[in-house]
């Protein structure tokens, strides 16, 4: 592994820029080129590469080098009901006298956030386990880049988001489980859509 803050650099922005879905769905990435974009040999690019790949944000098929991942419907299925289930197990898990009774409550929350991601870290983190939480923004890192098409798919997702934030910030932990799971269904319903913008929007910006 490249020592030193050339590695991490390398890491952080091709981290970013997969999350943020500059790569298409199944492109190849060849360290020689990504080395002379992010001005850095070869060597800390395939590291941080191979890191990547630890973390499934990159695919590296035996012999094949590495490329990003190229999900299918039922793939997309599998992981948003992964999805579901880690935040419904850490809604299972808090205990009604710890919700939204004070200022310092779990379920507290001073701002809405910017993605629903946001609230279901807050959800998973009343657990207290450094694994889930651990286990869920791995998950979430994975599913980043199909979320920057969501607006394209769904008309209302600003809506979507204010009003899972209100329910969180309640504390009705019966409303905020079914609010949780419609959530995840609606995108399970609309993985074709959503894998359909991933491909156009990508491809658009070649």
């Amino acid at each position: 592994m490249s020592p030193g803050p050339t590695f991490d650099r390398v890491y952080r922005e091709l981290k970013g820029r997969l999350m943020t879905a500059e790569f298409a769905p199944g492109e190849h990435l060849e360290p020689v080129a990504l080395g002379e974009k992010l001005h850095a040999s070869a060597t800390p690019v395939r590291d941080a590469l191979q890191r990547l790949a630890g973390e499934r944000l990159v695919d590296a098929p035996l012999h094949e080098g590495f490329r990003t991942p190229a999900p299918t419907e039922p793939d997309l299925r599998d992981l948003l009901e992964w999805s579901a289930k880690l935040v419904d197990l850490a809604l299972r898990r808090v205990a009604p006298a710890a919700v939204a009774t004070s200022d310092n409550a779990p379920f507290a929350t001073p701002h809405a956030p910017e993605s629903a991601d946001e609230i279901f870290l807050a959800i998973v983190r009343t657990t207290g386990s450094d694994e889930h939480v651990a286990a869920v923004a791995g998950l979430f890192d994975r599913l980043a880049a199909l979320r920057t098409v969501e607006h394209l798919v769904f008309d209302d997702v600003a809506e979507e988001y204010a009003e899972l934030h209100l329910t969180f910030a309640s504390g009705n932990l019966v409303e905020l489980r079914r609010a949780v799971a419609a959530y995840h269904r609606r995108r399970q319903r609309a993985a074709p859509d959503l894998l359909a913008a991933l491909r156009r929007e990508t491809g658009r910006r070649r």
